[in-house]
């Protein structure tokens, strides 16, 4: 420090040397030329002189003890002071690290939670579609029967439709007498179980309401149902006492477009695809899945006045 105040103050003897010069030569006549070139030689010369004091001064204080002290404290001090900041920013990030490590773990334990419990949703799910499904089945199997049963039970039953209604009609008389003219079958009253008619829905009120005839005998009701043909033109239609389920299906049947007929046989349903096979339709199985089916299949089926033996006839 001292060094550098000797330095200031020769730079100031210096500058006040040249002060004196420069006022003596202004109070005195102009110089010439050759004076001004020597007064700025010898100016430079002084201020190498000085740059030259300047630099040694330096080096010597470049070189000194003091200087390399007090650069080595001041880089110490620096260095520790970084490598405490580094330290924190290290201990910081280990601690931020150390969170996302726990905060991980933790979602990798939901994570296998929800997973056990997807699974277990999963296998539950798998078990109600199963119960479900077999439920359905049931269900299913459980109409299809009671459907059947119902059906059994018509089994030597027919409807007749297109026979006039008249106040205190008598049925049996009124049906034999046109099975005997019309068909040329020998039925008498006798032979007929059961007979009444069926009323009809209100949106078809002028139609006669048809008429249900239970036989005693089977073979009277397959009599009926194979001379039925020569009904034809009589306005009088002879058809199976089909159940509701049998007579939905076989309606909806008959009015599908690649459809050709549909009919009944013994209580069984039967349909003729156009130009394709015939083929025994279910009543709660779907159509066009039938139809697809039958189209593949293509079985030979017995025709629609072929009538197979009843149950009761097989025993």
């Amino acid at each position: 420090m001292c060094n550098f105040l000797n330095m200031d103050n020769i730079s100031k003897k210096a500058t006040q040397k040249r002060k004196k010069i420069s006022s003596s030569s202004t109070s005195s006549a102009e110089p010439s030329p050759v004076a001004k070139m020597a007064t700025r030689k010898q100016t430079m010369i002084d201020q190498a002189q000085q740059f030259t004091t300047i630099m040694d001064r330096l080096d010597s204080l470049f070189k000194s003890e003091d200087f390399s002290n007090a650069v080595s404290t001041i880089v110490e001090t620096v260095v520790d002071k970084l490598l405490q900041s580094f330290t924190k920013s290290i201990e910081k990030v280990n601690e931020r690290v150390a969170e996302l490590e726990g905060g991980l773990h933790e979602a990798k334990l939901d994570n296998e939670k929800m997973k056990t419990e997807l699974k277990l949703l999963k296998n539950q799910m798998e078990i109600m579609n199963l119960s479900n499904a077999t439920f359905k089945n049931d269900i299913n199997y459980a109409l299809q029967k009671a459907n059947e049963n119902e059906q059994y039970s018509r089994l030597d039953s027919i409807r007749i439709h297109g026979v006039d209604e008249t106040h205190g009609e008598d049925c049996k008389d009124k049906v034999c007498d046109i099975l005997r003219k019309n068909l040329k079958l020998s039925i008498k009253p006798n032979d007929i179980n059961k007979i009444h008619r069926v009323a009809q829905r209100a949106s078809k009120p002028t139609r006669p309401n048809p008429i249900i005839v239970k036989f005693f005998a089977h073979a009277h009701k397959r009599a009926c149902i194979l001379n039925r043909t020569k009904l034809k033109g009589s306005g009088i239609v002879i058809t199976e006492d089909l159940t509701q389920v049998n007579y939905s299906v076989l309606n909806r049947a008959y009015k599908h477009e690649l459809i050709e007929s549909a009919w009944s046989t013994e209580g069984k349903l039967f349909v003729k695809i156009k130009d394709g096979p015939k083929f025994r339709l279910q009543p709660y199985e779907d159509l066009n899945a039938a139809i697809s089916r039958a189209m593949k299949r293509s079985p030979p089926m017995t025709g629609a006045n072929s009538v197979p033996l009843g149950p009761r006839e097989q025993k």
